[in-house]
């Protein structure tokens, strides 16, 4: 006889009656000794009726110690409120039901149990009762929770990372500008040039702060606010904000723009951050020497794109696996962080966009971002 028959036949009575013929089967009873033996709890239920717990049919030992002043053979309920909603739920659903039930225990501490109910059916495919398997999965749990304030004490670090990452430039051109300006302030006729020092500062700053409320949004994984956009006006943008970094490292700028590119719906800061990290990267793939950068879009019936590329040093495939990870660069001994890429992934997938890179050994580099029209 089968496993199921045996378990049909156990559950055909209530807890405490004993087999017709006085005793059960011994294949019965090595049945119910082997689920006496599991220490994940098991139950067999019968659909409630209306205002009532389901109707308890079979209970392993595991199961009765869950609740012991709650289950009694003679009566077949459950007055744990917890076990019996849990089961009652699993009897509103038709298929596999699983869920997370948490549970007091004697030991005033809350066990997380985990639910797996199946179904049973008689021959006309009607539920008549369900088999619930709770597995302990406290320690899990707690392994899970800690894990996720591990990821969240990362994840900070790597913000204040980022944020120190993307407020270089214009923390440096405020800088610059108030340097300039307590130089001009004793200057005759002035007044011109400290002003535009001024305008320089205030735009700084509150670039500085958009970025800090870009990279935080980004962080906390939030919905971000997106207008239809010419890719042109922020690729435009994007080349004048980092040509003082690229020209610094004798790397020359080409610009070519389609000018038929459809809008397409962004966060024009968003994406400007993106296309800066970019050619901060590739105007970093050069000597001494420098390098030739082009930037150039285009757009197909789905998409917009940018390409950014260069005829530096280039990566290999191991580079390349690892291209997106954050803390990965092979520039760390000159200041490289492993930040820009990661965020800008982060940033394009969020457009629902895609961010690639081909790239081989001493033939430069391409980076392609993709953003959908619609």
């Amino acid at each position: 006889m089968g496993q199921a028959a045996l378990f049909h036949r156990r559950i055909d009575g209530s807890l405490s009656r004993p087999h017709s013929s006085g005793q059960p089967p011994a294949e019965l009873r090595l049945l119910t000794e082997v689920l006496d033996t599991l220490q994940d709890p098991v139950a067999v239920t019968e659909p409630p009726t209306e205002g009532s717990p389901p109707r308890l049919l079979y209970a392993n030992q595991a199961f009765l110690r869950l609740c012991p002043n709650d289950v009694r053979p003679d009566r077949a309920t459950i007055a744990n409120d917890v076990l019996a909603e849990s089961l009652a739920e699993s009897h509103r659903h038709q298929g596999v039901y699983t869920a997370d039930v948490v549970c007091p225990t004697a030991n005033t501490m809350r066990a997380v149990l985990r639910l797996r109910s199946e179904p049973v059916c008689d021959e006309t495919g009607r539920i008549i009762r369900r088999i619930a398997v709770f597995h302990d999965a406290t320690t899990e749990r707690n392994l899970e929770e800690a894990l996720r304030r591990n990821e969240r004490l990362a994840s900070i670090g790597l913000l204040g990372a980022a944020i120190a990452h993307e407020i270089n430039n214009p923390a440096g051109s405020a800088l610059l500008a108030a340097e300039t300006g307590l130089r001009l302030l004793d200057t005759p006729g002035a007044s011109d040039r400290l002003r535009v020092c001024f305008k320089n500062i205030v735009a700084s700053m509150d670039r500085c702060g958009k970025i800090v409320r870009t990279l935080l949004r980004y962080s906390r994984q939030e919905p971000t606010e997106r207008q239809a956009c010419r890719l042109n006006d922020v690729v435009e943008q994007a080349v004048e904000l980092a040509r003082p970094y690229a020209e610094s490292r004798c790397a020359q700028l080409h610009l070519t723009l389609d000018p038929n590119l459809p809008l397409a719906p962004m966060n024009p800061l968003e994406i400007e951050l993106v296309l800066i990290n970019l050619i901060r990267n590739a105007a970093e793939a050069g000597g001494r020497e420098g390098v030739k950068i082009s930037i150039h879009t285009t757009f197909t019936d789905q998409h917009v794109k940018a390409a950014i590329t260069d005829d530096g040093c280039g990566m290999n495939e191991e580079q390349l696996a690892h291209v997106f990870e954050f803390l990965y660069t092979t520039r760390r001994q000159v200041g490289g962080s492993g930040i820009g890429l990661g965020i800008a992934q982060g940033i394009v997938q969020a457009h629902a966009g895609r961010i690639q890179v081909h790239s081989r050994p001493d033939n430069g580099t391409t980076v392609i971002v993709e953003l959908p029209i619609t």
